[in-house]
């Protein structure tokens, strides 16, 4: 489980897997100011390397704006096939 605070509009947001199965959390919390995007979602496996991530109904999500507001990535992390399936629960 993580939690990352946006303070400025982020590039590339990097998911590094274990070398086992298991399913991961991260908070993603607009700032006081809001506004903040993210660009690009990738994934890593153990030894660092890009693999595949698979987005919810095909479309990589765009994060809530809205300042103080959080949004939920949830990743299903299948180790043997080295592919995350992420789900994406907008604006708490």
């Amino acid at each position: 489980k993580q939690f990352l605070t946006l303070t400025g509009n982020v590039t590339d947001v990097h998911f590094r897997f274990p070398a086992i199965s298991g399913n991961f959390t991260c908070v993603i919390l607009q700032d006081g100011t809001g506004g903040r995007t993210v660009s690009n979602w990738k994934s890593n496996d153990s030894d660092g390397t890009e693999r595949t991530l698979k987005w919810a109904g095909g479309a990589t999500p765009e994060n809530t704006e809205t300042a103080n507001k959080a949004d939920i990535v949830s990743f299903y992390w299948d180790a043997p096939a080295k592919i995350a399936y992420g789900v994406y629960t907008y604006n708490f």
